[in-house]
């Protein structure tokens, strides 16, 4: 399998290597030299610095055939997603985007449109501020009658972004060079040191540091501006889109292994715990529906069929962050843990654990007391299939050959 993948995020890197680790060649595009010196370290792949518009990737692709290609670019680099969705649209290939989850709603913070909202908020308001949106956005705030002294800017330790921040007239003492994501206590550090009233950043999600921006601010009584992503999503988190490839994501964290004995439980009436509301969660709550079980979704946001479900009366969804008493309120026969986040999947494993209560973890097989298995039935025979060494692949094409088995064996 060959893959490309644009973006050089933490997401997109992890990814990279994760389908390297698992057989596919993948090359790996960056926009800078510095995202390339930081992705070079990821084995099997094969990195390129350069920014290519869409004509330029219609070219690559047509030159360098390709399985899939994945878009794990910034969620506010609009423009590039833009550039390789129509691209893939052009030659056929499949595209897949790989999604950062946005951070937690908090009350305590304003959401605006654009940095040059935050701009005209200034020229109301007193106070310094502290920029952390990256080096493009900043030449708006220079706009600012009094922003040489009131801004204090924090971006990558590039060459480029500096001589750009230099450039536009920001105080050399007033430049932060550094590279993220950073901890409650460094962000806390920074806007006492810069006695910042106002902190302007974007929704990077955890996986940029957005919660510990966030608790930071309160800490130190500083309104946050944050500017919105571009547009909604729709795409996969990272255990979903591994499951589209047919490739097993193995967390660092999973080590023990495990000996498990195939057993066919009756499922009517029995209480299932799905946390997370998307691809994988919906398809896990459909099998299960069909054998019976009795269904509640935990999780902020939902698929539409999972919503339509709901509608319907076929499962219970419960749109809000997963609590830890959940699985004890609901009196769960079994929990699956479905979240595009690797902390609360194993917090929510942990959680049934404790509980005696089996648990399914999508991101990590180590955490699991069952497995999930694919299933082939007909009038007469039920059959489920799982893989004993992570080949997803694998399970797919011998469970359509078991499908097509049980189809031939009713026809006659």
């Amino acid at each position: 399998m060959k893959v490309l993948v644009f973006g050089g995020t933490t997401e997109g890197g992890r990814l990279a290597e994760t389908l390297a680790a698992n057989g596919a060649s993948v090359t790996l595009f960056v926009a800078t030299e510095y995202a390339k010196s930081l992705a070079t370290k990821k084995h099997g792949c094969t990195v390129i610095a350069r920014r290519l518009d869409e004509t330029a990737m219609v070219r690559y692709f047509r030159e360098n055939p390709c399985d899939a290609v994945v878009d794990a670019t910034h969620p506010y680099a609009d423009q590039a997603t833009r550039n390789i969705r129509r691209a893939c649209q052009t030659t056929k290939i499949t595209y897949l985007r790989l999604l950062r989850s946005p951070g937690k709603p908090n009350a305590d913070v304003s959401y605006i449109a654009n940095a040059s909202a935050a701009v005209e908020l200034m020229r109301q308001e007193r106070g310094n501020v502290f920029l952390a949106i990256g080096s493009k956005e900043l030449e708006c705030f220079t706009t600012l009658d009094d922003f040489a002294s009131r801004c204090f800017v924090r971006i990558l330790p590039m060459v480029e972004s500096l001589q750009n921040a230099i450039g536009l007239g920001f105080r050399n003492s007033h430049i932060i060079c550094m590279q993220g994501p950073f901890d409650e206590q460094m962000n806390k550090a920074m806007l006492e040191a810069t006695k910042a009233t106002f902190l302007v950043t974007k929704d990077s999600g955890d996986i940029g540091g957005f919660e510990a921006k966030i608790t930071a601010a309160s800490q130190c009584d500083c309104r946050v501006l944050v500017v919105k992503r571009p547009e909604e999503e729709t795409g996969f988190s990272f255990g979903e889109l591994c499951d589209q490839l047919g490739i097993e994501y193995r967390s660092d964290q999973c080590k023990r292994d495990n000996t498990f004995f195939p057993l066919f439980i009756d499922m009517k009436g029995k209480r299932i715990l799905i946390v997370g509301g998307g691809q994988v969660a919906e398809r896990r709550a459909s099998i299960l529906r069909s054998f019976g079980a009795d269904i509640t979704i935990v999780s902020p946001t939902v698929t539409r069929r999972l919503d339509e479900m709901s509608a319907r009366r076929e499962i219970v969804t419960m749109n809000r962050e997963y609590d830890r008493k959940d699985i004890e309120r609901f009196q769960t026969y079994l929990t699956i843990a479905a979240t595009d986040n690797r902390e609360t999947n194993a917090i929510v494993a942990q959680d049934a654990k404790k509980s005696n209560v089996p648990v399914i973890v999508a991101d990590c097989r180590e955490e699991c007391d069952c497995y999930f298995p694919a299933i082939a039935e007909n009038e007469s025979f039920i059959a489920g299939l799982v893989s004993k060494n992570r080949d997803h692949r694998g399970v797919s094409v011998v469970a359509e050959k078991i499908r097509r088995l049980l189809k031939d064996n009713q026809q006659r």
